[in-house]
């Protein structure tokens, strides 16, 4: 009895073609690994670009309360509190120093906004925003603005 060569070779192509679907779906696994971590990233990233934005806003407002157009005479006090941002829970402190140069009355001002996404679907965001500034009354400046 002789065998035709056709029959051993028939499962030598068994083999290569289960081999080659192996290797093709690790290929498929490992890119949809890479595809699902890019989108978790560039999702995190979104956030924390938002939750910059929103401590800048709180900073911002904080700034604002200290008597932007200068009409009192007197130097502004401190305002702390939570400024309403959509979507972010935004807490805006401030720290003040008084010091005198020259007659002059300085009060120098440091607000600290820190915002936390609340809808946020990745843990551990949060971003602060720092701002140092002061403000300056001169007693012979007797008309508003009242700045130095």
């Amino acid at each position: 009895m002789s065998r035709c060569p056709l029959f051993r070779q028939g499962g030598v192509s068994l083999i290569t073609a289960i081999f080659l679907l192996l290797l093709l779906s690790i290929l498929a696994a490992g890119m949809l690994s890479i595809v699902s971590t890019s989108h978790i990233n560039m999702a995190a990233d979104i956030g924390g670009s938002r939750a910059y934005q929103a401590a800048r806003a709180g900073a911002e407002w904080g700034m604002f309360q200290l008597d932007p157009n200068a009409e009192n005479a007197a130097l502004p006090s401190c305002v702390s509190g939570t400024p309403a941002i959509p979507d972010h829970r935004v807490v805006v402190v401030c720290q003040s120093w008084d010091a005198s140069e020259g007659g002059r009355q300085i009060r120098i001002f440091r607000i600290t906004s820190r915002a936390v996404p609340e809808t946020s679907k990745a843990p551990g965001i949060e971003r602060m925003v720092e701002v140092t500034l002061e403000k300056c009354r001169d007693p012979g400046i007797s008309t508003a603005p009242y700045d130095c």
